[in-house]
């Protein structure tokens, strides 16, 4: 009797260690899910500042940005609107990566204004507006 109430206390104790942990998981997986995501769309990576810089100049609409370690240059960032921007550059015969950041809600709410205009933009205007909120935006994300 002894030994079956141990064998049920130890796979309690285990099944109780193994379901927190899973637990604290899942927890983790859904509070980064529930951050903003930015959709930045990337052309370049340097470590040299006059190198992101040169290179820019080969886009209308990019801008660079430092992260620590390296200067990216960016030719558009939404957090709603990727698959417009993804038409607009594909149309331009741009090569990109998209690149996924995490940002303020203050960024977020920042960039969202220029989602709007995203959609109700005409073609030959998207430029403007992508230009402008790059601009609008820190060198830092």
């Amino acid at each position: 009797m002894k030994k079956t109430l141990k064998i049920i206390l130890f796979s309690c104790i285990v099944g109780t260690l193994l379901a927190t942990t899973f637990f604290l998981s899942i927890k983790e997986k859904a509070n980064a899910k529930n951050k903003p995501v930015l959709y930045a769309f990337q052309v370049g990576v340097f470590k040299n500042k006059d190198n992101a810089n040169n290179f820019k100049n080969r886009y209308e609409t990019a801008k660079v940005f430092f992260d620590d370690e390296y200067y990216r240059v960016f030719i558009g960032i939404t957090c709603e609107n990727k698959e417009i921007l993804e038409a607009f550059f594909n149309e331009k015969n741009y090569s990109y990566y998209i690149k996924e950041l995490d940002v303020t809600e203050e960024i977020e709410m920042q960039i969202k204004k220029y989602d709007e205009f995203y959609r109700q933009t005409k073609e030959e205007n998207k430029s403007l507006v992508i230009k402008n909120l790059l601009e609008s935006l820190p060198n830092e994300l």
